[in-house]
């Protein structure tokens, strides 16, 4: 497009200049045959009034040219650089240092407070005997003499073998050694089995699940 332009400015440029060039021409051969002509035959001189035409300059037409936009150069791509991780490097490792065990030594367990046995089985024995007291009592409360046998004078002495748990249930009961009479031996087992007991003590034969008594019943007429 500036080629174009420039080439047109040009072309006017020396056509204008052409144009002067024969204008001058003309002028000047108009005016040498006027000298002729006023040297053969006078002529009253007349003004003559030459317009001169003035040598065409040529313009230079305002061309907007366009703008152009100045690109910046291009810029240089470096290649990425290789990016490192950084990682923290390990913190040494710290030693536990375990202090020596220290030595404990054994303690002696403490021994309990020695108990007189004289003083513990007295204890024991008389919480045992005041349960068995009980027992003969109940039992006693129980015994009843057949009449038949006060009438026939029969006396005698009954021993019953029975057997308790420890929260006074009659297990068994049997006769250990006999009157002599049936019917003794029979009201002596009524009155074992007629009877209610209560609960073993807790310091009365320890670590035992029940406890075999023996009771001696009396039949006599005189009581």
């Amino acid at each position: 497009m500036n080629m174009a332009t420039n080439w047109s400015i040009y072309h006017r440029r020396e056509t204008a200049a052409r144009l002067g060039t024969v204008a001058t021409g003309i002028l000047i051969l108009v005016m040498s045959q006027t000298l002729a002509m006023n040297q053969e035959v006078p002529v009253q001189e007349e003004p003559i009034s030459l317009t001169l035409a003035a040598e065409p300059v040529a313009t230079e037409q305002s061309v907007q040219q366009p703008v152009q936009k100045v690109q910046p150069p291009p810029q240089k791509v470096e290649p990425p650089k290789e990016v490192v991780p950084v990682t923290d490097a390990p913190a040494p490792a710290i030693q536990e240092v375990t202090p020596p065990p220290k030595v404990v030594q054994p303690t002696q367990p403490e021994q309990p407070a020695k108990v007189e046995p004289q003083a513990q089985q007295r204890s024991n024995a008389d919480s045992e005997s005041q349960f068995a007291q009980d027992v003969r009592t109940r039992i006693e409360r129980k015994k009843v003499y057949p009449d038949t046998a006060r009438d026939l004078g029969m006396t005698g002495e009954v021993e019953v073998l029975y057997e308790l748990d420890r929260s006074g249930k009659l297990i068994r009961a049997e006769i250990a050694s006999s009157s002599g009479y049936k019917l003794l031996d029979q009201a002596a087992i009524r009155a074992v089995k007629s009877a209610s007991y209560r609960s073993f003590p807790d310091d009365a034969w320890m670590g035992a699940s029940s406890k075999v008594f023996r009771t001696k019943l009396i039949f006599s007429i005189n009581s």
